[in-house]
């Protein structure tokens, strides 16, 4: 009879096992469907998003603060490319300078 009896133990033992896997099944693939709507994405990417940009702003600002130099000349080397076509024509559109009267 003891026999018997360590099987009914055994059964009901995997009975419970399996009740507590399906719970486990039901409650991760509801935690799933949650995290995978596409609102619940967005939000997520837009965090990645902002913390990347927010790590890359803090990485250029020390870069700035410990080449000072080097970034003036890098900014005033960009705005001469970018400014270099209304540069050019002020240049062209200038008359060029008469010579002064002379006064006797």
């Amino acid at each position: 009879m003891a026999k018997n009896n360590d099987e009914i133990f055994s059964l009901r033992s995997l009975s419970i096992d399996r009740d507590q896997a399906r719970e486990n099944l039901k409650r991760d693939s509801a935690a799933t469907r949650e995290r995978f709507k596409p609102s619940n994405l967005m939000s997520e990417a837009k965090g990645k998003a902002a913390a990347r940009v927010r790590k890359a702003g803090e990485s250029a600002i020390s870069g700035v603060r410990a080449h000072p130099g080097l970034t003036a000349t890098v900014a005033a080397t960009a705005t001469l490319i970018a400014m270099r076509k209304p540069i050019a024509r002020l240049i062209a559109n200038q008359k060029k300078s008469e010579p002064d009267p002379i006064e006797e």
